[in-house]
């Protein structure tokens, strides 16, 4: 039986779509996949279910009333994946017959009481999770179902290369900064003429598309990154994983300075990060452009890495793995 992908459906762009999107292409590049059989009655159902969530009226035991009526007697495996939980998403194709997976990224330990709800409600066969920790705390709860970590990956395809004599910017961090290690650098590299673009202000985009995203990266040498636990504690509370970010820095052939979540060395077999030494990190980070040649293995290593082993359909070959035992 042919598995089925609820494609996202986004009313709003956000960066992290992107990374939906790619792993949805991943996925349906399986010819064991094909994208969501759309009729008149499952896009009435959906158009229902979304009118009640716009309501403040989308009570899960309508919207399962809705799909379970919208399903009639067909039985299919469906996968959806989700950039936090969408449970409109659900409907009609999480029928009481269909076996479900989801994968979800940012599990975070806020989140986790409602995860485990949906997955009780729904009768969610499967769960993919992009985080260990989050993977195991979810599993040791859930009563039904199984949980999995499947780390986030990339499709390296869709970012740019430079030679390395060509990147004139030494040092990016994107996103939001760490502001403990940000204070620790910026005058330093002003004072010696470095080029370092930060987010100036909490909220602004250093890179308003996407193709100036992806030409920026390609142009640094150093990207900073820290996982979520350090950027966005509030959110993501003690749980360090291995976010995207990491990789598009590493796609993008520049040498990773900051923390690596353990998951990550782990998942690489070595550290592909150079740990940011926090009490001299400006002198670290003109020491490493002083003699940037001699961290280009390291950034060629981390680069063959992702091209054989954190690629989305890397991914996707071992999630089939379990779905199609």
């Amino acid at each position: 039986m042919l598995m089925q992908l609820i494609p996202a459906r986004s009313r709003h762009y956000h960066v992290s779509q992107d990374a939906v999107e790619e792993f949805e292409a991943a996925i349906l590049r399986d010819p064991r996949v094909q994208p969501a059989k759309t009729t008149l009655i499952t896009t009435l159902a959906h158009l229902s279910g979304d009118a009640l969530a716009r309501l403040g009226m989308a009570r899960p035991e309508i919207l399962k009333a809705i799909a379970r009526a919208a399903s009639g007697s067909e039985c299919s495996d469906v996968v959806a994946v989700m950039m936090g939980l969408d449970v409109t998403r659900c409907v009609p194709f999480f029928s009481p017959r269909a076996r479900k997976t989801i994968y979800l990224f940012d599990a975070w330990p806020a989140q986790h009481d409602r995860i485990l709800d949906f997955i009780e409600f729904w009768r969610v066969d499967h769960v993919f999770v992009s985080s260990s920790e989050a993977a195991s705390r979810l599993g040791a709860r859930a009563k039904s179902g199984g949980v999995h970590w499947m780390p986030e990956g990339i499709d390296p395809g869709g970012y740019r290369v430079r030679p390395y004599h060509e990147k004139d910017l030494d040092v990016l961090q994107f996103g939001r900064k760490y502001d403990a290690y940000h204070e620790r650098v910026c005058s330093s590299l002003a004072n010696a003429q470095r080029t370092y673009l930060y987010e100036s202000a909490r909220g602004t985009i250093i890179f308003p598309t996407r193709a100036e995203f992806i030409d920026g990266l390609s142009r640094a040498r150093i990207s900073v990154c820290f996982p979520s636990s350090l950027t966005h504690p509030e959110r993501a509370g003690d749980i360090e994983t291995m976010t995207v970010r990491y990789l598009q820095s590493i796609v993008s052939k520049c040498l990773v300075v900051g923390r690596a979540p353990p998951e990550m060395i782990e998942l690489f077999g070595y550290n592909p990060v150079i740990e940011a030494d926090m009490d001299d990190a400006a002198g670290q980070l003109h020491e490493v452009l002083d003699n940037f040649e001699n961290y280009v293995p390291l950034i060629e290593r981390n680069y063959a890495s992702v091209l054989v082993k954190h690629t989305w359909d890397a991914r996707w070959r071992e999630m089939a793995g379990v779905l199609f035992a």
